[in-house]
């Protein structure tokens, strides 16, 4: 929480420009910017000016943040009663935990043994870190407690995943007395193998010790490195219970290592080698991956792999693959076999509307494409563009009044995260959120959504949509901040209006602080290596990563981007979407190895679910935007209209 004066003004800054769409409603502007002085004031030591601030604040919702922070910077003058008290006085504060936590990893890290005991009886944490924390610190105890630990040390050790570190002290006590005796590493051996772990089970080997168990462990590894063997006698040497985990092992790695050699002898051995019910987990992943590198062979082998169709997730991909193959025999027959729920989605009535165009193509298909166009999906534009009907948004708005979204902002918890969320401190804020939603009935959590919006905090006012099945509540799901800037940079590459603010809505739901796993940054999700060298090539102004949090700069630079990839291909927005998702070089090999193909059906065979749903994603939601700002709307344009599948057929289309 210690901030520079250089951090506050660097958050005000994104303030000013990250909520311009926000409620022009601020009852703490002013006790927000006392709350970052008095951290600031903590930071450096000042105390008596501290105090004074924090008399004003009494009545701000994160004045209990003060004291956290207050607290964690005297953990050397502190006992745990000064923590105790802190957690009595907000039990329900995600911050009590945290500090809870923080405390009892000072405890150990000072060893102060007796008192992490005392602490941990008062207030538990339940989790592997700090009950191997607290064991260890019972090895320190009396003799009772030190036997009570090496006891619970077993149930810590035992089980398929390798512990954090700090379990280590512990365990190591444990082993000084003999332990695990080749009984618990055998079992545990087989547990880390149920699981995959082949590093942990690797690690077991070495403490076995019983002939049998060592002997049991040498055929599992001989098998694992020549999986072949699986259909040989060696793997009946092996208890009845350990060759099911054995030979799920080794035919998914046979797979993978000769995909069709695996898959046959799978087909002629499994009834022989595995029961029925972990058959089907190897049926469907050999059956998933198979389809889902479009092997030529797949269908055909898919149909003695899942001769009656049970399988639903590899009856999907089955259809994908026929799709590749434009075998439309083939795509019927599977959506006839998925689930009657299945059959009903938007996807696959609009893939049985064109298997259908094709095989029997003097049956009019212009009913069932109508009653597809009425829906707002992606499928359902593809119908309507098809038709050449209206696009149809059944949008409804929230009926929630202002004093309800009043009331319910003036909640303790929803407050705090309100006051978290405008500092940019999103883990906090998300933690505080859910804290309220918890305690709220299903008439709040419905003026939720409204009130997140009402803050700018687009991403959970979506969420809350989904959460709260409020799909029609276009207002809510799909809204448009910084719409001129979004606008100018539109005109300015050419682009549609409508393209930065789709890529936008589906990779940060407009949140401009947001970071993902691998590093892409704020609006549009852009990662630094690709924003500098969009920056360097439209000679945008950008020397540092933190600008991407900026949405100016970050509109800039991802509007830049997409106009690169339209340019790249062929100004079609489907393979631009698909390259700024999944990078223009995985887009190239896909159009290499399936571009002639139909548009509707190369996006539905695009071999990553992520991607593909992208995709799909933003070429609707293109068509949302587009006719909530009173736009002419397309999904596509004319041109790739006519590279659809119904329009490739050889005979007249509708």
């Amino acid at each position: 929480m210690q901030r520079s004066v250089r951090t506050l003004i660097c958050i005000f800054f994104l303030l000013a420009n990250g909520y311009s769409n926000a409620s022009t409603s601020d009852d703490y502007h002013d006790s927000r910017t006392q709350f970052l002085k008095a951290e600031e004031l903590l930071k450096q030591g000042k105390s008596t000016a501290y105090n004074k601030l924090r008399a004003q604040l009494k009545d701000y919702p994160l004045a209990p943040y003060l004291d956290h922070e207050q607290l964690s910077q005297e953990f050397s003058q502190i006992d745990s009663s000064a923590i105790s008290g802190f957690i009595s006085q907000y039990p329900d504060l995600p911050i009590a935990n945290r500090l809870n936590r923080s405390w009892l990893n000072y405890l150990a890290k000072k060893k102060r043994w007796q008192e992490y005991r005392e602490h941990f009886d008062l207030h538990p944490v339940h989790h592997v870190h700090y009950e191997c924390q607290q064991q260890s610190a019972l090895l320190k105890g009396t003799p009772k407690q030190k036997k009570a630990a090496l006891y619970h040390a077993k149930t810590l050790w035992l089980v398929p995943h390798s512990q954090p570190k700090v379990c280590d002290p512990l365990f190591k006590a444990w082993m000084d007395t003999g332990r695990p005796t080749s009984g618990e590493a055998y079992s545990r051996f087989w547990l880390s193998l149920g699981e995959g772990n082949i590093k942990l089970a690797r690690y077991l080997t070495k403490k076995l010790q019983s002939t049998k168990h060592k002997q049991d462990a040498e055929i599992f590894w001989k098998i694992y490195n020549a999986p072949k063997l699986v259909v040989t006698n060696s793997l009946q040497l092996l208890p009845k219970k350990h060759q099911v985990i054995t030979a799920k092992i080794a035919f998914k790695r046979w797979f993978r290592q000769h995909p069709i050699t695996a898959t046959n002898a799978w087909i002629k051995h499994r009834k022989r080698v595995m029961p029925e019910i972990p058959r089907d987990d190897v049926t469907q992943y050999i059956g998933v991956r198979l389809n889902g590198s479009y092997h030529t062979d797949a269908i055909s082998l898919s149909h003695k792999l899942d001769p009656d169709f049970k399988l639903t997730e590899l009856t999907e991909v089955r259809v994908r693959n026929a799709l590749a193959q434009q075998n439309w025999s083939a795509v019927k027959l599977g959506i006839q076999h998925l689930p009657e729920p299945k059959q009903s989605e938007d996807k696959w009535i609009y893939w049985s509307i064109i298997a259908d165009r094709h095989l029997t193509p003097k049956i009019d298909q212009e009913e069932r494409l109508n009653r597809l166009a009425q829906d707002r999906s992606y499928y359902g534009f593809l119908a309507a563009e098809l038709n050449s009907t209206p696009f149809k948004l059944n949008a409804v708005s929230g009926d929630h009044h202002q004093s309800q979204i009043a009331k319910l902002s003036k909640r303790p918890a929803v407050a705090r995260a309100g006051e978290l969320f405008r500092l940019g401190r999103l883990i906090e804020a998300n933690r505080e959120w859910n804290l309220a939603l918890s305690t709220m009935d299903d008439q709040e959590k419905r003026v939720a959504g409204y009130v997140a919006k009402s803050w700018g905090w687009h991403l959970q006012a979506i969420i809350n949509a989904a959460k709260t099945e409020r799909w029609d509540h276009v207002d809510l799901r799909f809204p448009h901040p910084h719409a001129n800037l979004f606008k100018k940079q539109a005109i300015h590459h050419g682009l549609d209006l409508s393209f930065p603010v789709a890529i936008a809505r589906q990779e940060s739901a407009f949140l401009f602080n947001a970071q993902s796993r691998v590093g892409a940054r704020g609006l549009m999700q852009l990662m630094p290596k690709t924003a500098k060298q969009t920056a360097r090539k439209h000679k945008i102004p950008y020397t540092r990563t933190a600008q991407l949090f900026n949405p100016g700069t970050n509109i800039k630079l991802g509007s830049a981007y997409i106009a690169d990839m339209l340019k790249k291909f062929d100004n079609n927005p489907a393979y631009a979407a698909a390259a700024y998702n999944a990078g223009p070089h995985r887009v190239s090999k896909w159009l290499k190895q399936r571009g002639e193909l139909p548009l509707d059906i190369w996006i539905e065979t695009i071999p990553f679910k992520e991607t593909r749903r992208y995709v799909q994603n933003v070429l609707a939601f293109r068509v949302i935007y587009d006719r909530l700002e009173g736009r002419q709307a397309s999904l596509l344009t004319e041109k790739q209209v006519q590279l659809l599948a119904l329009n490739q057929s050889s005979k007249t289309a509708l």
